[in-house]
């Protein structure tokens, strides 16, 4: 009788300590660790820039890989008797010196999407635009966001840089003159003066990324 009483407190002792035993619980994945679905796509980091359509630009897309991957201006009209066709839009490789966090300088290539039908562009896609070449009719801007109800693009300005190519001996157009334009100018014969100005125009695209764009790829 001892013994049964005996392994039926043990029994009980058992239950009881069983009962006070907590149930482990699953530890909930912070959200910072959470995954993202497997088929979603991180969104493009790859730079804009839009010229115009018209074919009277200095800068069409026959040209602008030679004006802004190789620094050197050819004419539209060159490029058509080379029998080059046009592309509904450019890659170029834009090749730069970057300061490494150690000091050395290395040379990277960089990635810029150039375009002229811009109305062609998914919404996410503007906040990529980075640049545009301006021609001078305000037409130009016809259903682009930010344009304000009189047609005036002043506040596309405010949130692309705006350049406008032209010949040096060339007037330049009034509308260019009052809006917040950067005005490149090349020479016609003399081609070793294209180098600098390309390359003023990438200074000041690198400047205008640095400080509203930094989250794309330059």
């Amino acid at each position: 009788m001892l013994i049964d009483s005996f392994h039926h407190l043990n029994k009980e002792g058992a239950s009881a300590r069983k009962a006070q035993t907590p149930a482990l619980q699953p530890v909930p994945r912070p959200v910072s660790q959470a995954r993202p679905p497997p088929n979603q796509k991180k969104g493009s980091r790859t730079p804009i820039v839009i010229i115009p359509a018209a074919t009277t630009s200095l800068i069409t897309m026959l040209n602008a890989k030679e004006l802004l991957q190789d620094l050197k201006f050819v004419t539209p009209e060159e490029k058509k008797k080379q029998g080059i066709q046009r592309d509904n839009e450019v890659l170029l490789q834009r090749r730069k010196d970057q300061v490494q966090p150690g000091g050395a300088t290395v040379s990277v290539t960089v990635p810029y999407r150039v375009i002229d039908q811009p109305l062609k562009l998914a919404p996410q896609d503007w906040d990529r635009v980075v640049a545009v070449f301006v021609q001078g009719p305000a037409w130009q801007f016809k259903g682009w966001p930010w344009l304000l109800p009189d047609g005036s693009p002043v506040d596309i300005f405010a949130k692309i840089r705006a350049f406008h190519l032209k010949y040096d001996e060339a007037k330049i157009d009034p509308n260019v003159q009052k809006w917040d334009v950067s005005v490149l100018e090349l020479s016609r014969h003399r081609r070793h003066l294209d180098r600098p100005v390309f390359l003023h125009f990438w200074e000041t695209v690198d400047r205008y990324l640095v400080k509203h764009k930094a989250h794309l790829r330059f």
